[in-house]
């Protein structure tokens, strides 16, 4: 009940911001956290639908996680990989790099 909730107040910011300033440009970013798999994509699909997501923010890609939702946000949703947590600070947010994730990607698979 309570993610329908979230899903319905978000909706309505969508609405009124569209109302009130339909002129203005706005990005919608979904945070996810690059360990949380299948979850993620759930979270991504449910979020996309109340809130019309534009790009994806990958975080704690510096703890070992290899980031396979990206591939999975991006082929079911379409959504664009924006940036990537590489740290704990704002600073430490990197613009995604789709050609040295794959690389990234493929020598991990290729070193075990």
């Amino acid at each position: 009940m309570l993610f329908r909730s979230l899903m319905d107040e978000l909706s309505k910011i969508r609405r009124v911001i569209a109302r009130l300033a339909p002129e203005a440009t706005v990005e919608v970013l979904l945070v996810v956290d690059a360990t949380a798999g299948q979850n993620g994509l759930a979270q991504a699909r449910g979020f996309d639908a109340a809130a019309g997501v534009d790009g994806v923010i990958l975080t704690k890609m510096d703890a070992g996680a290899r980031g396979g939702i990206a591939v999975a946000i991006r082929r079911e949703l379409g959504l664009p990989i924006r940036w990537l947590g590489v740290g704990e600070g704002s600073a430490d947010l990197v613009p995604f790099d789709a050609e040295a994730f794959v690389d990234g990607l493929l020598r991990l698979d290729s070193e075990r």
